[in-house]
């Protein structure tokens, strides 16, 4: 038997005032939800919305839609309808694809003063923890789904995950509600269809608690997840390094043993909100980048990652952009220029520091690197090559040809975010426009 007042105080509080919306498919588990708490008369949900995502996947969506307006209506429930393209869904999975539409389509609704409901259960989270081993995932995967996660800014809160599916039935039958029986959760071609029909009425013949016993499974990998996340914060102190690292101590990494020094990298690149790798690609960046030998340039990439190796140190990152050397741009005032690659050369107005304005007036260009350029920087004297200054700077090789420079015809007078040529410097207590490179991500 459902306890409603327990989830109605579970939302309750979770949501802590926010608004509260519901992700209502029309089938019998968000029914049970929406009925609940709009039923309640709890004065925090007498807001409460709901909103339906047709994804244009099944003829009925249209007739679907209309079903839950209608409940809504009864129930007195503000009710909103999302149409979404859904995309990738070969490369995917039905599932994830369908999943990953609904989700954007509520986040450019909702707010961060709002919060969203799924009503996913107790054998859902079974079946998510099944199909996780099934991926040879780890505890943070095999924790499968929390009872509190976020989407982007959005809160997202499943208040039935301890309740079981029967439960919810008979709920549904108790109170004559009327609900969607989409025919695609029938289509055993996606694998938790599969598993569903056709793997999982085994499983509860041989052991009729397995949800159950699932369930609480996924709860203690939640509990390893969240000590193997303290202990890698516990290195990152170690290590000194931060979120906005963007780089860690080769040297230091390795003092840490091996299963710890996997830990920490895989708590780094989901703080850097990037791919998780396999665990075979995670060992490859240990023995190919790591352990690369000192004068070597490893390359380590997946999915939008790659990984690089400069001075003892290693590198996560989105892949490099196409890059054009001969891109170039003439200016003649101090507006922001637009470069390749989502950057723009900015002017900060400065005194002692910067080219004179009018200089500038008379005609300069940017462009980048095309080998053996020097200058004679503000303050210093002599030359050096473009090379040599990188290297003083310890600028990683693959920065070093999409640094922004500044050109007077051919010569070179300013290394955007590094410095301007004395010839071309405006002299002490003179105001100057300095030169500064601007990422527009």
């Amino acid at each position: 038997m459902i306890n409603t007042q327990q989830i109605i105080n579970d939302v309750t509080v979770l949501s802590s005032g926010k608004r509260v919306w519901l992700a209502f498919s029309g089938g019998v588990d968000s029914h049970v939800l929406l009925h609940i708490l709009a039923t309640s008369q709890h004065p925090e949900l007498t807001n409460l919305g709901a909103i339906y995502i047709d994804h244009g996947l099944q003829q009925q969506s249209a007739d679907w839609a209309k079903h839950c307006a209608d409940i809504c209506a009864d129930l007195d429930v503000d009710f909103q309808c999302l149409t979404v393209d859904v995309a990738n869904i070969e490369k995917v999975g039905m599932e994830a694809a369908a999943r990953a539409a609904r989700y954007q389509a509520m986040q450019e609704l909702l707010t961060d003063s709002d919060v969203l409901l799924t009503a996913q259960h107790q054998h859902d989270q079974a079946e998510t923890l099944f199909l996780q081993l099934l991926r040879g995932a780890g505890p943070k995967g095999l924790a499968a789904m929390g009872r509190c996660s976020s989407l982007g800014q959005l809160k997202l809160i499943r208040p039935l995950l301890d309740i079981s599916q029967q439960d919810i039935l008979s709920y549904a039958r108790q109170y004559e509600l009327s609900w969607i029986e989409d025919p695609s959760n029938s289509d055993t071609r996606w694998s938790r269809n599969y598993l569903r029909h056709n793997v999982w009425p085994i499983i509860e013949q041989r052991w009729p608690q397995a949800a159950t016993t699932l369930s609480r499974s996924a709860q203690h990998c939640a509990e390893a997840s969240e000590l193997l996340a303290e202990l890698a914060e516990q290195d990152m102190l170690l290590l000194d390094i931060t979120t906005e690292s963007p780089s860690l101590p080769i040297e230091l990494l390795m003092t840490l043993s091996s299963a710890r020094q996997r830990n920490l990298l895989r708590h780094v690149i989901e703080l850097k909100k990037l791919n998780m790798p396999s665990a075979r690609v995670l060992q490859c960046v240990i023995d190919e980048v790591c352990l690369a030998a000192q004068d070597c340039e490893p390359l380590v990439s997946w999915l939008g990652v790659e990984v690089r190796r400069f001075q003892n140190r290693v590198y996560f990152m989105p892949p490099l952009k196409p890059h054009q050397p001969d891109y170039s741009i003439p200016f003649k005032d101090c507006s922001d220029i637009s470069l390749q690659n989502c950057h723009s050369v900015d002017w900060k107005t400065c005194v002692g520091e910067g080219l004179p304005f009018a200089k500038i007036e008379k005609g300069l260009r940017v462009g980048f690197r095309q080998g053996g350029e020097r200058i004679l920087l503000q303050g210093q004297s002599h030359h050096k090559s473009l090379k040599h200054l990188f290297q003083q700077w310890h600028i990683p090789p693959w920065k070093r040809d999409r640094i922004p420079l500044i050109f007077c015809k051919d010569k070179l007078v300013a290394i955007v975010g590094y410095g301007v040529s004395e010839g071309y410097a405006v002299s002490s207590g003179e105001q100057g426009y300095l030169p500064t490179l601007k990422s527009n991500y």
